[in-house]
């Protein structure tokens, strides 16, 4: 199988490069351990991940993301092509496996100046990780619980909590598709141990790594996912009555998404050296941009790709400028800070069009931006969220209007809206606060919702229904396993 075999070199990647083969991390050092969990971060960087396509498809394959052709990427992706698609699948098996290794090193370890405190933490760190790379595998290779084409439902994805450390292991291992639910019960599991094992992230400490308000904000959006409300209620609030002061407002959101780290952040995915830089092909900067620097728009740097359609531009409150030729030569704005992070690109490509900059060398460099994966204004929607649909209008209410209020707009009026209108202020506050961060094809698909393609040529409307709502489990894991069942119409 792809993602079984740990070899030598890619055990571990971290900088200072060290490596360890399968054999020596069973019985690990302090050392070695400590690296080889740095080893399980690393995937997250990857292009078929946090570094590229689990933020740009997500976009792409919903109503958010138009493609530009000036490099001829994400094209049929905006269109929504058979095969086209996510392709995480055994970069995140392959991390999954790394994690095993390490779980099942940790209560042998034989060195004798580890304590049974970095014995739990660790345990802590490499559960959150492991979590969220199934979960990211879920949401994307099968259906999202309470919203189940139940005719094309093939389950989830296989469960696989044992290291696998052999190649003759990894050749003769066939799994099979656990359940949906096998699935996000094994999720909740690791989470639950996250929670508890972890330390709490300190005002010194830097988001790319594991804490425990990370673990409760990735368990909110997991249970958000699940329909679970009282325990997205539950974790949402915990991490905002640690971390709720970090919402940025009017006076400091732009300059938050300019520095490397964005104060918001609850988990980021560090790209620190140089070495990782993506480059200007696939990094998340040239794909959403041509520009270097906001406001400089002589040159072209970047592709711009990927660009805002039409409707999300209207939500953002940001209306484009355009001269007597109609070439875009700016934009104006509407009170929501929100829109600011979007503007026109540079003159150097064919067309001009309202790009976002929300990954433009934050780090000093071009092309090597940190990810932000979980953010605290998350807590407030997921939660807001959780309360509407337990009729709890008025706190949901609460929620929805401390982000309005944050980002420049004025507060709703309880007397004023339903049930429904909330509801749907809260899908339309995700929209405009995730906008090109790798949300809307999720809520989307979590909702069972069609995907209305904005004025695209040759693209109609995909129905929830349609074969193309889940990618294809890639060919290695189907052939020669007649128990493995591959997603509907592939």
């Amino acid at each position: 199988m792809s993602f079984s075999m740990v070899s030598c070199e890619d055990l571990i990647d971290q900088d200072p490069a060290q490596s360890i083969d399968a054999e020596g991390a069973l019985t690990a050092s302090k050392d070695n351990l400590k690296a080889a969990i740095v080893g399980i971060y690393s995937p997250l960087k990857a292009t078929t991940n946090y570094g590229n396509r689990l933020i740009t498809l997500p976009e792409a394959l919903s109503d958010n993301g138009r493609a530009t052709n000036h490099s001829g990427r994400l094209v049929t992706e905006a269109r929504n092509a058979r095969g086209s698609h996510f392709t995480h699948y055994a970069n995140n098996f392959s991390a999954i496996n790394r994690a095993n290794l390490v779980l099942e090193a940790i209560p042998n370890m034989a060195d004798p100046t580890v304590t049974d405190a970095e014995k739990t933490a660790w345990t802590g760190e490499v559960k959150f990780l492991r979590a969220l790379y199934y979960f990211d595998l879920v949401r994307a290779y099968a259906y999202i619980p309470g919203a189940i084409v139940e005719a094309k439902n093939r389950g989830g994805v296989p469960i696989i909590t044992k290291a696998i450390t052999t190649k003759e292991g990894a050749l003769t291992y066939k799994p099979t598709r656990a359940s949906i639910d096998e699935v996000y019960d094994l999720i909740y599991a690791d989470l639950t141990d996250a929670v508890d094992k972890l330390g709490n992230m300190t005002s010194t400490s830097r988001p790319n790594v594991a804490s425990k308000q990370a673990a409760q904000a990735l368990f909110s959006r997991v249970a958000l996912y699940r329909k679970d409300w009282n325990k997205v209620i539950e974790m949402s609030s915990a991490v905002i009555t640690a971390r709720g002061a970090t919402l940025l407002n009017t006076s400091n959101y732009l300059n938050a998404w300019s520095t490397a780290v964005n104060t918001e952040s609850l988990f980021e995915v560090e790209f620190r050296n140089t070495n990782e830089n993506i480059g200007v092909n696939e990094s998340l900067q040239t794909t959403f941009t041509t520009l270097t620097i906001r406001g400089t728009r002589g040159s072209a740097v970047g592709f711009g790709d990927l660009v805002p359609t039409d409707p999300l531009l209207a939500a953002l409150g940001v209306t484009p400028v355009r001269n007597a030729a109609g070439t875009i030569t700016g934009a104006t704005y509407s009170s929501d800070i929100r829109g600011r992070l979007f503007e026109a690109g540079g003159t150097g490509r064919s067309t001009v069009n309202i790009e976002t900059t929300k990954f433009i060398g934050k780090n000093g460099t071009v092309n090597l931006d940190n990810v932000p994966v979980l953010r605290i204004a998350e807590m407030y929607l997921n939660r807001a969220e959780a309360y509407s649909e337990l009729n709890n209008n008025s706190l949901a209410l609460q929620d929805v209007n401390t982000l309005r209020v944050s980002r420049g707009l004025p507060a709703i009026d309880i007397a004023v809206v339903t049930g429904q209108d909330i509801k749907n202020e809260i899908m339309l506050q995700r929209r405009i606060e995730f906008a090109f961060e790798g949300h809307r094809f999720f809520d989307l698909k979590r909702k069972g919702l069609n995907i209305i393609k904005p004025a695209q040529p040759g693209v109609p409307t995909i129905l929830f229904e349609d074969d193309v709502i889940l990618p294809a489990i890639p060919t290695s894991e189907t052939d020669g396993n007649p128990d493995f069942k591959q997603n509907f119409g592939y």
